[in-house]
């Protein structure tokens, strides 16, 4: 798999790989603290596992073995409650749905305790490792390689602020380290790394302590946030009707948006 796919360890985290019947199954646990988001695997993590998942399907799919560059630019997410405990294995199938040369569509569904816990579509674009190395060259860094650590390593804590119903977090650096396994020589942040910093912002309007799950989501991505780079992220409350809050969410890297996501939160009711 490692010679047709552009990510490595530590972001690559998937276990128990293997096909049936045309599609890609694997196994995956939470590596992030818990926090007031409730299910087995909190929604960006189980989406970059997703995505993964995803471009692993279509470079299995591809006539030859010669490495791809998979790079999510769309995707939409839909989350179920489920009762799972923090950090249960949850399980992840992957169909693929289109494939062209430039393109190629995955829809995933995760489960957990033989219950669902989300189904995710992500359309990618595909580069040859030439046409990637002539987009990027000026990002190149031969020196960085995947990281030998367990997992992937967390981003600064940066400045925290919030005005009216916008919650914005800046860190002044990306660290390469933050990007580690993605990609080799070219140190990106992921796309669901940035998702996940938009979320946690969400979630802080609710209240703190408060405990929700990720409904929906859509994201774009428009560009990568390169190691080294400033990030702003940013949050907005848009409307709220009984437990769904809905908000406008961006991050901005060096000033231009890199991703824009629209995202719906629902707040924890107890079952009786």
């Amino acid at each position: 798999m490692f010679r047709r796919i552009c990510v490595r360890p530590p972001y690559f985290a998937l276990s128990r790989l293997h096909q049936r019947e045309g599609d890609v199954l694997a196994e995956v646990r939470a590596e992030l603290a818990q926090g007031a988001e409730s299910g087995p695997i909190q929604a960006a993590e189980l989406s970059r596992h997703g995505a993964i998942l995803g471009l692993c399907a279509a470079a299995l799919a591809q006539p030859d073995e010669q490495r791809r560059y998979y790079l999510a630019q769309r995707a939409s997410y839909r989350g179920f409650m489920n009762a799972s405990p923090y950090g249960a294995g949850v399980t992840l199938q992957a169909t693929l749905l289109d494939l062209s040369r430039r393109e190629a569509t995955a829809r995933i569904q995760a489960t957990a305790g033989g219950q669902p816990v989300a189904e995710l579509e992500v359309q990618y674009t595909i580069l040859t490792d030439n046409a990637f190395a002539r987009l990027f060259r000026s990002r190149e860094r031969p020196d960085f390689v995947a990281q030998t650590v367990g997992q992937m390593p967390l981003l600064p804590e940066g400045q925290l602020s919030h005005v009216g119903d916008t919650w914005t977090r800046h860190i002044d650096e990306v660290p390469a380290a933050a990007c580690a396994g993605h990609f080799e020589r070219y140190p990106a942040m992921p796309v669901a790394i940035l998702m996940g910093q938009l979320s946690q912002l969400a979630g802080l309007s609710l209240g703190e302590g408060q405990p929700f799950w990720v409904s929906q989501a859509s994201v774009e991505a428009h560009d990568f946030c390169w190691a080294g780079e400033a990030v702003t992220f940013t949050a907005r409350a848009a409307a709220s009707q009984g437990p769904l809050s809905h908000f406008d969410c961006q991050a901005a890297a060096s000033e231009r948006t890199v991703g824009q996501m629209q995202l719906v939160l629902q707040r924890l009711v107890e079952f009786s």
